[in-house]
């Protein structure tokens, strides 16, 4: 029962919109809401202004993970934005985590509200739910989508990956800065 809006082949046969739409459109509510609760507790995890910084970064990896979906099942449908929630399960207490790194003026990813404590808990819990549906056929949410380890573990490797890239430029960013500042002190002296 494929659709014009999830996600097939056809997004690279003159249909680009499916990379984005895959993520949106669902099997029906009861795959939709847990699909949409799972994006609240890494959210929660990072400060009030950057959530929407992450929902930009979420837009831009969307197409990637269905561009890797597609690349390991070409002749799969893909409904769903759980690969997304697993993109932030792992993004989002990377840098968390990262922000103790990081010097404080640099400090614009996370709230420091909250401990250390439900980051380890969320990477772990969603690395040994990666796990069980890799090694057993153990399935949160929907059973019967083939696909759903597959997209669960390139929205891993999606949240990674991006973590690394915005580390690199956190620390170029620090860097610079720490340049600049100490150029502007040695020119005052």
């Amino acid at each position: 029962m494929t659709d014009y809006w999830s996600l097939t082949s056809a997004a690279l046969h003159g249909q680009p919109w499916r990379l984005w739409t895959g993520h949106i459109v669902h099997y029906g509510p009861s795959h939709f809401f847990p699909d949409g609760i799972a994006f609240v507790p890494p959210m929660l995890l990072l400060d009030p202004k950057q959530r929407w910084r992450t929902i930009v970064w979420g837009l831009v990896i969307a197409p990637l993970v269905s561009i890797a979906i597609l690349a390991f099942a070409p002749g799969i449908e893909y409904r769903g934005s759980s690969a997304l929630a697993i993109t932030l399960w792992i993004l989002a207490p990377l840098l968390y985590l990262n922000e103790e790194k990081v010097p404080a003026a640099q400090q614009r990813y996370t709230d420091r509200r909250v401990p250390r404590a439900p980051a380890i808990i969320l990477l772990t819990f969603c690395l040994v739910k990666l796990v069980l549906e890799t090694t057993t056929s153990f399935r949160l949410g929907f059973t019967d989508i083939p696909s759903l380890p597959l997209a669960h573990w390139l929205g891993a490797i999606a949240g990674a990956m991006t973590f690394v890239f915005l580390r690199g430029k956190i620390i170029h960013t620090a860097l610079r800065e720490f340049g600049e500042s100490r150029h502007a002190l040695s020119a005052r002296g």
